[in-house]
């Protein structure tokens, strides 16, 4: 996923320290940027690809919204509760509190995202910023993982979600 790796390296160039230049903020701002749409299309593209075959993924993966899976991120956590129920094994447990896990993150990283887009009144530190950074690059690394138990519990499956999950 060239892309979202292209994403990571901008916010982290964007991010590094460097003598003082009156621009912090704006490259600053843009590194949070960046992070987010790092885990945003890793999400979206991930979902295109259980859903849309060939050139169609970027196109289909172009249609998902913001607020929408802002929404479907909140309502996750009590979705895969409900659908486990009482009697889940320890590893599905473990797939579903990464699954909440990540999707929490997600939200926490569209409001930072938000801020750093919207509020001209924010000032952001450079450790503030790295440590976001690190924060999308988990949740990346965290849906690596889980997308791999995922997958090799259903073959045919290349995403964890169902498109009810995201309506």
């Amino acid at each position: 996923m060239d892309l979202i790796d292209d994403f990571f390296t901008h916010a982290v160039k964007l991010a590094a320290p460097r003598e003082p230049s009156g621009t912090e903020q704006i490259d600053f701002r843009r590194a949070v940027s960046a992070a987010y749409y790092a885990v945003f299309h890793l999400l979206t593209m991930t979902a295109a690809e259980s859903w849309a075959g060939g050139r169609e993924r970027h196109r289909f993966a172009r249609l998902f919204e913001h607020g929408r899976l802002r929404t479907a991120s909140l309502a996750l956590p009590g979705k895969l509760k409900e659908r486990l129920g009482n009697n889940a094994s320890p590893d599905d447990q473990k797939t579903a509190d990464t699954l909440g896990a990540i999707a929490k993150e997600f939200v926490a990283l569209q409001q930072d995202r938000n801020s750093a887009d919207y509020d001209n009144s924010r000032v952001w530190s450079n450790t503030e910023v790295e440590n976001l950074i690190l924060r999308a690059h988990e949740l990346y690394m965290n849906w690596a993982t889980v997308s791999k138990t995922l997958r090799s519990r259903n073959p045919t499956s290349s995403t964890c979600l169902e498109e009810s999950d995201l309506a």
